[in-house]
């Protein structure tokens, strides 16, 4: 299967759910991946915002901010995503016109070099456990996650989705990050692999 027919795919499984089913299951992921050493060493939470029919992070950024981390989310800006802190409290900020959630753009810019230690939870269609990530195929956290890792960032990625989004193998380029783990509604999987 390829890149194209997996995320149809995977696109599907995600309609299908029902909204309390997606919430519900959505927060057993935020359970685990709370439980995790990442989780506990982390100063930063960076989470993305759930667009319709994507597992919901609410949950986990609601955890990162009671046990004191900071919280930071993605805005895209000219083609590449930029992670804003987003203060305690505040509430999910508006959609665009594809139902992402746009940060205000007056929140602080967090540098991931120089912020300490990070737990990125993923965002993806699909994954793998071999730690492989399909995305929606515009390459924002790829890019992201590439000049963060050259620039020497303290990261521990995670994917987070539901069991059904755990597959066999993810089609994968070498531009492709990959993810240290991945935690679903069912399971914590580590990603055995060493770097290349």
């Amino acid at each position: 299967m390829n890149k194209a027919e997996l995320r149809g795919s995977m696109q599907e499984v995600l309609r299908r759910l029902r909204p309390e089913e997606l919430a519900e299951r959505s927060l057993r992921v935020a359970d685990r991946l709370c439980r995790m050493p990442a989780w506990r060493e982390a100063d930063w939470l960076f989470s993305f915002l759930s667009m319709p029919e994507e597992i919901r992070t609410d949950a986990i950024i609601r955890e990162a901010h009671e046990a004191g981390k900071r919280v930071a989310v993605p805005r895209i800006e000219s083609g590449e995503i930029r992670f804003l802190q987003m203060p305690a409290g505040a509430p999910t900020p508006p959609r665009d016109r594809w139902g992402i959630p746009v940060p205000d753009p007056g929140w602080r810019p967090v540098d991931p070099i120089t912020a300490g230690a990070i737990l990125v939870s993923a965002p993806g269609l699909a994954f793998d456990r071999a730690g492989n990530r399909l995305g929606r195929g515009k390459g924002y956290y790829d890019r992201f996650l590439g000049r963060a890792r050259a620039g020497g960032a303290r990261l521990v990625v995670i994917g987070i989705c539901f069991s059904e989004q755990l597959v066999e193998e993810v089609p994968h380029t070498g531009s492709d990050q990959r993810v240290d783990g991945v935690v679903t509604d069912g399971a914590i999987v580590p990603v055995a692999r060493s770097d290349p």
